[in-house]
């Protein structure tokens, strides 16, 4: 087949994934897409599975001890092993496979189109977000905040999140060297930043907000460290000025009652954040009204902590690991995440497990930054912000499983191949 040919195939196949993949219902199709990726690469391909590159071997090895940690973990630590080995299997081996799968379908593109294909699948959902929400408001006359085509607003907020990630990252490249890593040009380039920022605007997702906010800041920080002083200062000023804009518009009620309820969750002894029975709910001091997810998350947060400190090695790995400890202690069942992915890591694989999860991705984050800042290696800033942005939004929601692990670890693989030399089709 010729080569061009099969590098359009590539490109499809790969946004096709990434665009399928965080739908509900839709695991036979992502399936069906995974096998004929497998099959052409076991048919077609020349090239030999990608390796990482040098700079990224510290990081791989920490990946590799939290994999067998939590193997030995599961097998050895946990009190039921069955179900630990189950959920490492679907929930950590398969995310890993699915990187691998990834890297070596992007290994048969050029460097320059690897991650562009996963960013235009990113943009696809957001128009598509965008289009659904304006088809609402010319029926209601009204603009729909929050409502999306499919799923809870909080599958688009990760989508975004990927999405800004990566926009923002081939921004900051852009301004600083004239250069995009995800081959968009200058107009194209900020036209999608813009459509991420006003997605997140559109969804009002109040931890996807956090995500934006963190990334432009760190943006503007990158630019202040760059060489060109004057231009650098006052691209990261119009920074600012974005990040205050994404800020103020992003505001609406729930934020103004968030240190309240937070407080009254940490510190109440009431049991409403177990069973929701109505008759234990707490009150305010100011007597408004309870702000039930801050609440919720502020409780869970601190049952996670009393219990982390009762099991220090965990009680095997899985996202469920918070509902589990609190079968344990309280007898109550029905309860799954503590709406924080570093608590239920820490819940599940005990402190050890949390102590390389975050020394894995805080070692190739702080790798991709040197890489970039002493080789300008561009994919590798793409690398570090990608994980960085995940990284922080695990620690405010339930992410590290599922599709968005899934996904990650995906978008993961296809960075992580755009990190060689340039390919030369023959």
């Amino acid at each position: 087949m010729p080569a061009a040919t099969m590098t359009w195939f590539w490109k499809v196949w790969l946004a096709a994934v990434v665009f399928v993949f965080p739908i509900p219902h839709t695991i036979a199709l992502r399936n069906l897409l995974l096998a004929i990726g497998i099959g052409a690469l076991l048919w077609t391909s020349r090239t030999s599975l990608p390796r990482p590159a040098p700079w990224l071997k510290p990081a791989a090895w920490w990946l590799l001890a939290l994999t067998a940690w939590i193997v030995f973990h599961s097998a050895a630590v946990a009190p039921e092993p069955t179900l630990a080995l189950d959920q490492f299997r679907a929930n950590w081996l398969m995310p890993l496979l699915l990187g691998a799968l990834a890297a070596w379908a992007a290994t048969q593109l050029p460097r320059e189109e690897t991650a562009r294909a996963a960013a235009i699948a990113l943009a696809a959902h957001m128009i598509w977000l965008l289009g659904w929400q304006s088809a609402i408001g010319f029926d209601t006359g009204s603009w729909p905040f929050k409502k999306t085509p499919f799923g809870a607003y909080d599958y688009h907020g990760t989508l975004n999140s990927f999405f800004l990630a990566l926009l923002l990252t081939d921004r900051l490249v852009w301004t600083m060297r004239r250069y995009s890593p995800l081959a968009f040009g200058r107009r194209s380039g900020w036209a999608l930043l813009c459509l991420s920022l006003i997605s997140d605007l559109a969804l009002q997702s109040r931890n996807s907000t956090v995500i934006s906010l963190s990334l432009l800041l760190l943006a503007c920080l990158v630019l202040l460290n760059g060489q060109s002083r004057q231009r650098n200062i006052a691209a990261a000023a119009i920074g600012l000025v974005m990040l205050l804009g994404v800020g103020t518009l992003s505001f609406d009620s729930r934020w103004q009652s968030l240190r309240e309820s937070s407080f009254v969750g940490w510190s109440s002894p009431s049991t409403y954040w177990m069973a929701a029975d109505n008759s234990t709910q707490p009150v305010t001091p100011s007597g408004a009204p309870l702000e039930t997810s801050a609440y919720l998350r502020a409780a869970w947060a601190r049952k996670s902590l009393d219990f982390i400190a009762e099991h220090p090695l965990g009680i095997g790995f899985g996202h469920d690991a918070f509902g589990r400890a609190i079968a344990l202690k309280h007898g109550h069942a029905g309860l799954g995440s503590s709406h924080s992915g570093w608590l239920d890591f820490a819940l599940g694989t005990g402190l050890p497990g949390l102590a390389l999860l975050l020394a894995a991705a805080g070692i190739a984050i702080r790798d991709g930054w040197k890489q970039f800042r002493d080789r300008q290696d561009a994919q590798a800033l793409l690398l570090a912000f990608f994980v960085g942005g995940y990284l922080l939004r695990c620690l405010l929601d339930g992410h590290l499983s599922g599709w968005r692990l899934g996904l990650f670890a995906f978008i993961i693989g296809v960075l992580l191949a755009g990190m060689k030399n340039p390919r030369t089709d023959s």
